[in-house]
């Protein structure tokens, strides 16, 4: 990697004082936000400037809204060109494409540009429409702006200004092929900007190919992100999992809930919709149009309990979400990090509990180590014990409640077809707790003895635990174990230098 010049951390400074238009400070003002925060003040001079620009920030930080001024401040009065836009913004999932379109959408207004959602999932004849019309950025995830390059409704050779966010995450998922397909279509020594959690293997790649003397910041080191929040570990018996859970999700306030597995999501949200927490589930199995219902009603408050996957652990912003419960454990520090990043977002206070099995305690202990927060550790045999009630968490009416999958909120699609959705189950319910009971009476029979025998048995068993997880995340994500990023120096292009794929297997974004 070149050696990128190094920045000290910029004290807040205000928004007013920056060489900001006065529509943006207006838009700014609005909202509410009259200082920048510790990245917003690092990286606007240098991205106002034009400047590439490699950034590792804390969860939260509000580096989105630091892209989002530098790039409609550069396009602001400027003439927009039929299929060519002026600034793209690459991000890995549609949830993360929508917070981050929804985020610039005001400030684009202020100035008089547009800027269009374009990812996967979603009607690509009214996202090709709007490209056509012409629009100044464009907020895609990889897979959906080649699809929309290859047929000839987007070319790339006016982008004056492309952002890569969440670059590590990109990586994660199989991404960045295609990302570098896209990168090797816009003019070299047009500004690039890449966020990532990590800059090592293929993003360390990308940055070499395509960034030029990049200005490098960094606020915060990725571990002590999760620092400023409140760390609980419940070691809690396997018979105790499901009422534990649902005392957790009946407390006051917004909670999100992470599970392993699609099927975990689902089965969790509806356990806690049977005893009257109003809980809906968030995967990558789920239609967008239903995804994009069930985000909606949470960020209005509409319901306080979202379980979900990994899916929602990067990237998205979900107001006044005061806990994150870890249902199942994180497999590593990495994922802890960000998942307990949804809670004590900017500033702001935030619990992060973790639900630790017998045999899930030694790896937890060791990822709470590693991600240097000190935690306080319980023992909980039932929903009533103290630990709990030191947690604000409750007994839950004990009545089925309605299930908010079930709801149509406001920014859903116009046709949402919520009717054909299967929600909370009494049946499988009751089929899931027998099997569970089963399940709990088989490992307590099976516990391995203390000693170094035992030890490697246990071992044995979490290997396998986390190959399945890698599994249900391939399928789920489309994660590939692929090799390095495509960086030669043509790259991929179709017609009129626009990318297209090159002939291997992907993950759909």
């Amino acid at each position: 990697m070149p050696k990128a010049r190094r920045r000290s951390t910029h004290s807040s400074e205000r928004f007013e004082d920056m060489a900001l238009p006065e529509e943006l400070i207006g838009v700014l003002a609005d909202q509410g936000l009259q200082r920048a925060f510790e990245i917003q003040s690092a990286i606007l001079p240098d991205a106002l400037a034009g400047r590439d620009v490699l950034a590792r920030a804390e969860t939260g930080s509000g580096k989105t809204l630091a892209f989002t001024l530098a790039m409609t401040s550069r396009f602001r009065g400027r003439k927009v060109h039929r299929k060519r836009p002026l600034g793209v913004v690459l991000v890995p999932t549609r949830e993360l494409a929508v917070q981050v379109v929804d985020t610039i959408h005001p400030y684009a207004r202020a100035v008089g540009i547009k800027a269009q959602l374009v990812a996967g999932g979603m009607n690509i004849e009214k996202q090709a429409d709007a490209v056509a019309r012409g629009v100044e950025i464009i907020v895609a995830t990889p897979g959906r702006l080649i699809d929309l390059a290859e047929r000839g409704a987007l070319q790339l050779d006016l982008v004056e200004s492309t952002v890569i966010d969440e670059a590590d995450h990109m990586a994660d998922l199989g991404f960045l092929p295609d990302v570098a397909d896209i990168l090797a279509a816009i003019p070299m020594g047009t500004q690039k900007m890449l966020f990532s959690a990590t800059l090592d293997g293929q993003v360390e790649d990308l940055v070499d190919t395509f960034l030029v003397d990049p200005v490098s910041h960094e606020t915060v080191p990725v571990a002590a992100a999760v620092t400023t929040m409140d760390h609980h570990v419940l070691a809690i018996e396997p018979s105790a999992k499901r009422a534990v859970t649902a005392w957790l999700g009946a407390r006051e306030g917004r909670t999100l809930m992470f599970t392993r597995t699609q099927l975990g999501a689902e089965r969790v949200a509806q356990e806690l919709v049977e005893v009257g927490v109003r809980a809906a589930a968030l995967h990558g199995n789920k239609q967008q149009g239903l995804r994009t219902n069930v985000l909606a009603g949470f960020r209005q408050g509409a319901y306080p309990v979202l379980v979900a996957t990994d899916v929602a652990a990067r990237g998205l912003h979900i107001d006044d979400v005061s806990m994150v419960v870890h249902v199942d454990p994180s497999a590593d520090v990495k994922e802890y990090v960000h998942r307990s990043g949804r809670t004590a977002r900017a500033g702001a206070a935030g619990t992060v509990v973790t639900l630790a099995l017998p045999h899930q305690t030694r790896s937890t202990r060791r990822i709470v180590e590693e991600a240097e927060v000190e935690a306080t550790w319980a023992e909980v045999a039932e929903a009533e014990d103290p630990a709990l009630e030191q947690l604000g968490a409750r007994a839950p009416s004990g009545e089925p409640a309605e299930d908010p999958a079930q709801v149509k909120y406001k920014g859903a699609p116009r046709k949402l077809d919520i009717k054909r959705t299967r929600g909370a189950d009494a049946r499988r319910a009751e089929e899931r707790r027998a099997n569970e009971e089963r399940r709990a009476s088989w490992e307590e029979d099976e516990e391995p003895p203390r000693g170094g025998k035992g030890r490697g048995r246990q071992g044995q068993g979490a290997r396998g635990q986390g190959s399945r997880s890698q599994g249900a995340r391939g399928r789920s994500g489309g994660k590939s174990a692929g090799g390095r990023a495509s960086t030669g120096k043509g790259g991929a292009r179709g017609r009129s230098g626009a990318p297209s794929r090159s002939p291997r297997k992907r993950g759909k974004p």
